[in-house]
């Protein structure tokens, strides 16, 4: 796999047991800010860990009342999901994380024309997906951060970065993300990009206004905010031991 030069809510979910063995990682790095240990996995490869995430998203978007996104008894499965990154606190709680989808073979697959479903900006969002497919396009979804976590906004800038670690980890030049447009600006931080060709849409429902976001492997270094790339170079540093195959494997265990 070739490499990136990156210097050109309510209760926690159970806690994940220490490593010890069980199904490979796909990566695993850690957040200085933190100290929570990032696992990336295949849901078929950790289905307790993936539990626990799942579980975890369930009460964040419960708790914000937008838990029609999450689509629950289509993901839980695993099969949509290529792999998840599960961020795991210092005390073994899971308190975040995010899933990826793809890398697509057509416009349809991505969830991202759902989300439009029509609406104007449809056919922009459509092309813009196209014009990319070559290159290599993953959509990141279900992203989630426990609202008691202590350095949970420490916590939100290391989600931002997991969109540039997904390129480097599924060798993509692109990935795409739906973002509530209040938001965004947390989310330019590692270089995302605001499509301002595609209409905002009311997703889910008419207190968001959601916009398509980009991130391009080519071009998110010159775009980063300066406090982000030092913590993208030190993290993709921990992510190169996977070709050293010097990560071990994790046994999460249930409450």
């Amino acid at each position: 796999m070739t490499r990136t030069n990156l210097l050109s809510p309510g209760p926690r979910t159970a806690p994940i047991e220490a490593p010890t063995t069980g199904g490979p990682l796909v990566a695993s790095y850690r957040d200085l800010d933190t100290g929570c240990r990032f696992l990336v996995a295949r849901p078929v490869q950790q289905p307790t860990l993936w539990r626990a995430y799942l579980a975890g998203a369930q009460q964040s978007y419960r708790k914000h009342d937008v838990e029609s996104v999450l689509e629950y008894d289509q993901v839980v499965d695993g099969r949509s999901t290529a792999m998840f990154f599960a961020a795991v606190a210092p005390d073994g709680s899971v308190v975040g994380g995010m899933r990826v989808q793809g890398p697509y073979r057509e416009v349809a697959q991505a969830h991202a024309i759902a989300e439009w479903g029509g609406a104007e900006g449809s056919d922009e969002l459509e092309r813009e997906i196209r014009t990319r497919l070559s290159a290599g396009v993953v959509e990141m979804k279900t992203g989630w951060v426990d609202d008691l976590f202590p350095g949970r906004d420490a916590l939100t800038n290391a989600m931002a970065r997991i969109f540039v670690h997904t390129l480097t980890l599924m060798d993509v030049r692109y990935a795409l993300g739906t973002v509530a447009r209040h938001a965004r600006r947390r989310w330019q931080t590692t270089g995302g990009t605001v499509s301002e060709d595609v209409c905002p849409v009311a997703y889910p429902d008419a207190r968001y206004q959601t916009v398509p976001m980009w991130w391009d492997r080519e071009t998110f270094a010159d775009l980063s905010a300066a406090h982000q790339l030092p913590h993208i170079v030190y993290e993709a540093a921990q992510l190169s031991a996977t070709d050293a195959g010097q990560l071990e494997t994790i046994a999460p265990v249930a409450a």
